[in-house]
């Protein structure tokens, strides 16, 4: 994702659910008025930038990618995991309730399948996983491919999803292997293992999501490998400089907006 700002027109989405997912990790339910459909069509593996209230003058700005798919007629799912020093997550997951509305960008990013219908090697670490569920839930729903999934956690507590992937494996036994790695149990993965584990699935378009440790090593045991260039892919956010959002884009706006459905009465 560039850091380069250009300003886009945003849109105030209501919040009709908040779904604890882990002990630290959450899922926003946002519903998208009919009108705006065009504008948050999107593709799996896609995120959106939020803006959230800060305790100092800037807005704070943040990109959260979406854990649902675009082709099954349900809400906009955003699944954000607190850090120890991110304002933006904490935020969310201290104050937001069903009835806040949040101003949102349209859908963006190319951490995308191009074909559905291909073979995919998806690695995720920790809420790494929310861009991996979504092209997870898509190509299962719209394509025909074989997907195995290497999913990375401190421990089962912090499983993101167990539930949700333990359903989808049932459903789908012929096209979908998940495989978890419990740091508390087998130690981190090194990339030697890595490398042992993506031998096995040479020709499959890889897509890798995490912390940046975790990606770096996904990475050069692809390499190893000779996977090409063009079969693998990282999702990688950077700070925003700026407001996205528009200089007339306050954040006392930002405050107002979220709840000022709930103080008006509405």
């Amino acid at each position: 994702m560039s850091q380069q700002i250009v300003e886009i027109d945003s849109y105030l989405l209501p919040v009709v659910e908040v779904v604890e997912e882990t002990r630290d990790a959450l899922t926003v339910v946002l519903s998208v008025p009919e009108e705006l459909a065009d504008q948050f069509d999107y593709k799996p593996g896609q995120f959106l930038t939020i803006a959230v209230p800060s305790d100092t003058h800037e807005l704070a700005a943040r990109c959260y990618s979406l854990s649902s798919s675009p082709h099954d007629g349900g809400p906009l799912r955003v699944t954000i995991k607190r850090t120890a020093e991110g304002y933006a997550s904490n935020w969310i997951a201290d104050n937001l309730k069903p009835g806040h509305h949040l101003r949102v960008l349209p859908p963006a990013g190319i951490f995308s399948p191009k074909d559905l219908d291909d073979d995919l090697l998806l690695f995720a670490g920790g809420s790494g996983v929310t861009p991996i569920m979504s092209i997870t839930r898509t190509a299962l729903s719209e394509g025909t491919g074989k997907i195995v999934v290497f999913y990375a956690n401190r421990d089962e507590k912090s499983v993101i999803f167990r539930d949700e992937f333990n359903r989808l494996s049932v459903e789908h036994p012929d096209r979908l292997i998940v495989v978890h790695w419990l740091e508390s149990v087998q130690g981190l993965p090194t990339q030697d293992q890595l490398k042992a584990f993506a031998a096995q699935y040479s020709t499959f378009d890889a897509f890798c999501c995490g912390p940046a440790p975790y990606m770096k090593s996904v990475s050069l045991a692809l390499r190893e490998l000779d996977f090409p260039r063009e079969r693998r892919h990282q999702e990688k956010f950077v700070s925003l400089g700026g407001n996205p959002f528009g200089d007339g884009f306050s954040v006392d706006t930002a405050e107002y907006e979220v709840g000022a459905y709930d103080r008006d009465g509405a």
